[in-house]
């Protein structure tokens, strides 16, 4: 009986080897998932994260009052909306709750509930660039059917200066920002700070360019960061997630796995065992 037991365990576990990384698509859709749930956790639950929110703002002031502009130009701050003032973290999280990929629809739905909180330091900056002769400007790659969902969320959370002028969403399905942040320029404003938390908020240098292209133009304008460019963190999504492989979206999630374990820069720690 034992031997029995033990060839049908040793049957079991070569069965489940051999099918380890074969997966039905909801099964690789929930596992892909998952793996985010630690980095949400992170965002909605550490002290960490909102201290480096705090932190970039706070930054911000500082900068935005030593940065020089000629007298006839008005100073301007451009920031991203999500992720950069407002959280949308809960989304992800139901992303997650419901084993979901990212969707159109659901994001629109999400957006139209006007859900979106202010991230820490957001409102404080913004009022505090209006006070000084300053103007921010939200440059966004959400869609034009949710400019007035946008506009109210904003509101609702206390920005200051919310209208059609300062509030750029998309308006095409080109997501480069470079046209509208000459657009700002156009208006007789000099931007003195980008904040965002993808470098595509800052250059259309990083657009459509992989990892290794994205770090080297960090390194090359290491200067600038802190300075005119502030970062915030977000582990959960972004560009830097499709720069891992060329065509990325198009995979499947059981590809996008196993490109986000090749991805991995581990330790060799077999060396010497």
């Amino acid at each position: 009986m034992k031997q029995k037991m033990k060839l049908s365990i040793l049957a079991g576990v070569i069965l489940l080897s051999g099918c380890a990384h074969s997966y039905t698509e909801d099964q690789a859709q929930n596992r892909l998932s998952s793996q985010s749930t630690l980095a949400v956790n992170w965002m909605q639950q550490s002290g960490e994260y909102r201290a480096l929110s705090w932190q970039a703002f706070n930054t911000a002031k500082n900068v935005f009052m030593h940065s020089p502009a000629s007298p006839e130009e008005r100073k301007a701050v451009i920031v991203d909306i999500d992720e950069t003032v407002l959280n949308n973290i809960p989304y992800e999280a139901w992303l997650i709750e419901k084993n979901k990929n990212y969707s159109d629809k659901t994001w629109h739905q999400w957006v139209a509930d006007r859900q979106a909180e202010a991230m820490p330091g957001a409102v404080s900056f913004a009022n505090f660039v209006l006070a000084h002769k300053g103007r921010v400007f939200y440059i966004s790659n959400r869609d034009a059917v949710d400019y007035q969902s946008t506009v109210d969320n904003l509101i609702q959370q206390g920005f200051p200066d919310i209208n059609k002028e300062t509030v750029i969403l998309k308006t095409t399905g080109n997501t480069d920002k470079s046209a509208r942040f000459k657009d700002v320029i156009a208006k007789g404003y000099t931007p003195v700070i980008f904040m965002g938390d993808n470098l595509n908020d800052f250059t259309g240098e990083t657009w459509h360019k992989d990892n290794i292209q994205r770090r080297r133009f960090v390194d090359e304008n290491h200067e600038k960061f802190g300075m005119k460019f502030i970062v915030l963190p977000n582990p959960s999504y972004g560009d830097w997630e499709g720069g891992m492989s060329q065509h990325y979206w198009k995979l499947s999630p059981e590809q996008k796995m196993q490109i986000r374990k090749k991805n991995l820069i581990s330790w060799n720690g077999d060396k010497g065992a």
